[in-house]
Parts: C-alpha cells; sequence; structure tokens
C-alpha cells in the first residue's frame, strides 16, 4: 500500500503521520521494520532510498517505510527507477510493505512522482484551516484535551482564531492552556482576553475606524492609551503596518470586483480581518491608502536610523491622515 500526505497545513499531516506510525509499532511490536528517509537532510540521495527499499533484509517481514519531503528534490521526483519500483508495489508485488510520502510544503503537480502519487495512492490533503472548518476544528480540540468536560460557543471560538489565527500548532497550544485554566465549563472571552497574547491587537481596528472617520481624537486617545500602558511603540507601528497593509492588497483586489471569500483566501486572512479590511477600505482611495504606506515606512526608517522621535511621528501619522 502506498499512502500520500500533503499540504500547507503540516499540523495535521503530521499528526496524521502519527497515527500511522503508532498503529504500526502497536500492531506489529514484534517483527515490525520501520525507516523514515527525510530528503531535506543533508546528503539524502535517492539511490540510497532505493537501496533501502529493495534490500532482502527489508523484506524478511512487515514493514512501514516514511519518506519525507522527496518532491522538495526535483531530480529525485523525477527519477525512473523510483517511479518503476512505485508502480510494482502499487501491483502488489512487492509484499509486506507500506510507503508513505509525507510533503509538508506546496508541490509541483508537473513532476511524474507527484502525477504518480496524485493519481495512484491512497492520499489526503491538509489545507489550512479557515472560517467554519477551523471553528469546527477548535471546537472539536477543546472537547478531545478537555474530555467533553470543556467547551466553548462559536462567539469565543472566533474572537480564538482572531487572536492566535489558523497556524493549529500554537492553537493547540493556547488550547491547552485555556482548558487547564478553566479545566471544566464553558470557555469565555474573559478566559482568553487574560491567557490568550493576540497577535492581531483588536485597538487597531478601533483606530482604523476612527481614522476612516476622520475621528482623530479617538485615534490619539487609543495610542496614547497603548503608549501609556508600555506598549513598545515600535510594536504598535507593526501593527499600523499590518492593517494598512492588508487595507491596500483587499483594496486592489476589491477594485477588481474578487469577492469577500475570495479576498480572504487569495490574501489567506481570518475572515473577520477581511471583512474589517472590506468596510475599512470604502473610506480610502487606492491611492490615499499608498500614501498612508509610505508614510509608514517613512516613519519606521527615520525611527530606527534614530532621526525621527517614534511617538511624536505616530502623533503626526494620525493628524495627517
Amino acid at each position: 500500500m502506498i499512502i500520500f500526505l500533503y499540504g500547507e497545513d503540516g499540523f495535521r499531516s503530521n499528526r496524521k503521520l502519527a497515527e500511522i506510525k503508532n498503529k504500526f509499532t502497536e500492531k506489529y511490536k514484534e517483527g515490525g521494520t520501520l525507516f523514515v528517509f527525510d530528503f531535506v537532510e543533508p546528503g539524502a540521495k535517492i539511490s540510497d532510498l532505493i537501496i533501502k527499499l529493495s534490500s532482502g533484509g527489508l523484506f524478511s517481514n512487515k514493514k512501514l517505510a516514511i519518506v519525507k519531503n522527496i518532491l522538495q528534490n526535483k531530480t529525485a521526483a523525477q527519477d525512473l527507477e523510483l517511479l518503476d519500483f512505485l508502480k510494482k508495489a502499487d501491483k502488489g508485488e512487492i509484499k509486506d510493505l507500506t510507503l508513505v510520502f509525507w510533503e509538508k510544503e506546496r508541490i509541483d503537480k508537473k513532476l511524474k512522482l507527484a502525477k504518480f502519487l496524485l493519481e495512484k495512492t491512497k492520499k489526503q490533503e491538509f489545507g489550512l484551516l479557515d472560517g467554519s472548518k477551523l471553528t469546527n476544528w477548535i471546537i472539536g480540540e477543546i472537547r478531545a484535551i478537555g474530555e467533553d468536560k470543556v467547551s466553548i460557543s462559536p462567539k469565543v471560538t472566533e474572537k480564538l482564531s482572531i487572536f492566535v489565527g489558523n497556524n493549529l500548532s500554537l492553537l493547540s497550544k493556547e488550547i491547552e492552556k485555556l482548558v487547564g485554566y478553566r479545566s471544566k465549563g464553558e470557555i469565555s472571552e474573559e478566559d482568553i482576553n487574560l491567557l490568550v497574547k493576540s497577535k492581531i491587537d483588536t485597538d487597531i481596528f478601533k483606530t482604523i475606524d476612527s481614522l476612516a472617520r476622520q475621528d482623530k481624537k479617538t485615534a490619539a486617545g487609543l495610542l496614547h492609551n497603548h503608549l501609556s500602558a508600555g506598549e513598545d511603540p515600535f510594536y504598535l507601528l507593526s501593527m499600523y503596518f499590518y492593517q494598512f497593509r492588508n487595507l491596500l492588497k483587499v483594496k486592489a483586489l476589491a477594485e477588481k470586483n474578487v469577492s469577500e471569500r475570495e479576498i480572504a483566501q487569495k490574501l489567506k486572512l481570518h475572515p473577520f480581518v477581511a471583512r474589517k479590511s472590506l468596510e475599512q477600505g470604502r473610506n480610502f482611495s487606492l491611492d490615499q491608502l499608498k500614501k498612508l504606506y509610505k508614510d509608514l515606512c517613512e516613519i519606521d526608517f527615520g525611527a530606527k536610523t534614530g532621526k525621527i522621535e517614534i511617538e511624536l511621528a505616530l502623533d503626526k501619522f494620525i493628524a495627517s491622515v
């Protein structure tokens, strides 16, 4: 049997790979052979892989061979000798062997090996989760880790995904922290505010909303609140960069009549961020956004070279919008 695990979501594909390995080692505690061959390791050669797969000792019992990242090696992915071996395995001519191919990067589907794996194997793609799929994954993960003693509402789930994004490895760590804190019952927004560091400061949306309404007093007040609380001004600048970059990209696509859902997918934005960016972008022209982004670049350069004082520059930026 040949299995092909691929896709940009390495967290879930790694979980599946671990599941396959665990089932094999549990079933064949005695008389089973497992080996891993990773083509990102220095010196990995297709000839060594074929020798290992073809060696007589390998075929004396049940075997599990895991081949990682071979499609990142263009020469190996076009190797005819390996393809011939795989065709024999596909026809059942190689007994007692399970081959698992695992890829953590995007694959070139034009490569000969990629075509074979996509057409002839038991394949499973792990795309990045977003929207309802991400929500369902978070809810399921909390139930599993909390052993059905801890739950979360869809509304609070959205807040968590906004704070962390769709990096499942990081989300899993944050979920373990939340479940450990709550122990039983429902996770609340207050729990997330207390325990989870947001990768997107939600105040940035309030600031941009205020600027869009020409309410510079509120925008300046939000800035000063952060500075008074001891926030790093360079972090605040990075958040301004983050959202104005989003506004620029979203505005450019919106002017081409790209839908909100497609924008979120193309730019890999959380649906909430895409929606807010669309709403905010309506209050700015594309030329305005380009100028504002250029102004932020000049602030960044000036502050890092010591030519300007960053807190004063951020104040002036808000006043200039």
